[in-house]
């Protein structure tokens, strides 16, 4: 996954998570990941099961993305890509504990209970989990490191930013966007997601960039 293909997802509000994590779970029973120490960035260990919970999203969406008609690299060039993946999110992490970022108890309960009701029963949940080898403790650690990463993101460029002149010269710049969609004022909150979307992603993008430069990482 590509840098900017990467930081589309991590600054994901509350309903994604549930959809990613969900997702997770499925495709973590395919992938049985192991903790073979990949790679540690600044003494924090990435695992071949942090790289393969990388790929869990993906091919929980598209499940023949590995296939050889899928259209897509082979797996082992999808790991590297992954891994990349794995090292940024753990850089971002880290820099999220530097500027003291915590997610509630609250939070992480709410987006694991939206989780839980996505199935049809407590039972089938515990199941899935019995089945990939995982404890609620770890799906809880999947979302809190999710949303701690989103929490990250949106620190970096506030909503507040989004003031009605940088909208404008957005929309000004984009207007086969939406050409034949509406009006300026018709489409203010979506011109207003897309570029609070676009400029988060530069952000982290460039805040990676800067963290690989100083980051100790060893394979």
């Amino acid at each position: 996954m590509a840098l900017r293909e990467y930081n589309k997802w991590i600054y994901i509000g509350i309903a994604a998570v549930v959809i990613l994590v969900a997702g997770f779970i499925t495709a973590y029973l395919l992938l049985r990941p192991h903790s073979k120490t990949v790679v540690q960035v600044n003494g924090v260990t990435i695992t071949q099961a942090d790289i393969d919970s990388q790929t869990a999203f993906p091919l929980s969406q598209t499940p023949g993305i590995f296939d050889a008609n899928g259209g897509a690299a082979n797996k082992k060039d999808i790991d590297q890509r992954n891994l990349n993946a794995a090292i940024n999110q753990q850089l971002l992490l880290q820099e999220a504990k530097k500027r003291s970022i915590k997610i509630s108890n609250q939070a992480v309960d709410a987006a694991y209970n939206s989780i839980a009701k996505s199935y049809p029963s407590q039972a089938e949940l515990q199941d899935k989990l019995k089945q990939a080898g995982m404890t609620e403790a770890q799906l809880k650690t999947a979302v809190t490191d999710n949303l701690t990463i989103s929490a990250l993101t949106k620190s970096l460029i506030p909503d507040a930013s989004a003031t009605a002149a940088k909208l404008q010269d957005y929309y000004n710049s984009h207007k086969d966007r939406y050409a034949g969609a509406g009006s300026f004022a018709d489409l203010k909150d979506e011109i207003k997601a897309d570029y609070l979307n676009d400029a988060r992603t530069s952000a982290v993008d460039a805040l990676v960039a800067q963290l690989l430069k100083t980051a100790n990482i060893k394979e």
